[in-house]
């Protein structure tokens, strides 16, 4: 590994310069039956540390990845050197605090930097992150703690609902499925960007691979991150391999032709339309576009004072 990404675009409001690649952390919280704890502990330092050798200083995590305590045992020497983002599931004031504080003791550090109300995909869950003692009144309790520093908010199915939240407050970052599957099906480009872009809200594209559905990744990378308003992608790294092949990608990036976008689309359709049998069978290679849950309701953590 030679190349090093420098940050090079700034997400939205924040100022914050940061690189086109974010590291996505899920496949590292990934049991593996060939894999002792100490050994995936050990699998998982190496790669982020290489990542931030690499210049891939943006960090994403969430409770559930189960990669918190990896990210952690590497934030415990560098957390200095990256931008650190993790994100609530729960909905209530009081859940969401309390989920906070466990996320903070796990990654070993005194705040992160971004924090997002995770996977809002319904109109419900959208009231309930919004409740006068829902998931937003926890994050700005803790932003004015300097428990965090940016509020943000993510969603993979219906990027009309991420739009009219980024009208509903003043979130500082979206983070949004923005791959080619997305365009054809949900198009987020004419729901969700054009607000964000309005509002100056940082935007972080994810499902950029199709959740490792498509075989061309650097049209598919180079789609994503030419999006208006996209300031970086987050790619899900399992291994040091995947390291060096995205920091190659994103270093020689340009915006995507007219005709390499057809080729990238001559090829996701057939996934796309694959996925409209396969989804009603329940084993979809694009699950997140059929994405209904309503997270307060699957945590059992509603907050009391929502209006539906």
């Amino acid at each position: 590994m030679t190349k090093v990404l420098s940050p090079v675009r700034t997400l939205g409001a924040t100022g914050v310069q940061v690189p086109l690649i974010g590291y996505g952390t899920a496949p590292l919280g990934k049991e593996k039956n060939d894999q002792e704890p100490s050994q995936a502990r050990e699998h998982a330092v190496r790669c982020l540390n290489r990542a931030i050798d690499a210049g891939i200083t943006y960090l994403d995590t969430s409770p559930d990845y189960g990669s918190e305590p990896h990210v952690g045992e590497v934030m415990k020497s560098r957390r200095k050197e990256v931008f650190l983002a993790t994100k609530v599931n729960n909905r209530s004031r009081d859940g969401v605090r309390a989920e906070l504080e466990r996320s903070l003791e796990k990654l070993q550090t005194d705040h992160v930097d971004l924090i997002q109300v995770h996977a809002v995909n319904a109109w419900a869950d959208l009231e309930q992150a919004l409740a006068l003692d829902g998931a937003v009144s926890a994050l700005e309790q803790a932003r004015d703690e300097g428990l965090v520093r940016y509020i943000g908010i993510t969603g993979h199915a219906r990027p009309e609902i991420l739009g009219h939240a980024i009208y509903q407050y003043p979130f500082d970052a979206v983070l949004v499925a923005l791959g080619m599957a997305d365009r054809l099906v949900s198009s987020p480009e004419n729901f969700c960007l054009p607000r964000a872009v309005e509002r100056n809200v940082g935007v972080i594209a994810m499902k950029v691979y199709g959740h490792g559905a498509f075989e061309n990744r650097e049209l598919a990378l180079r789609y994503s991150l030419g999006l208006p308003g996209v300031s970086l992608a987050i790619i899900g790294l399992d291994n040091e391999q995947h390291v060096d092949e995205v920091v190659e990608l994103a270093s020689r990036y340009q915006p995507l032709s007219d005709d390499e976008r057809d080729t990238l689309i001559d090829e996701v359709r057939p996934i796309v339309e694959q996925d409209a049998t396969d989804s009603k069978e329940k084993k979809s290679q694009l699950f997140w576009l059929h994405d209904t849950s309503v997270m307060g309701w699957s945590q059992q953590d509603e907050p009391a004072l929502v209006d539906y």
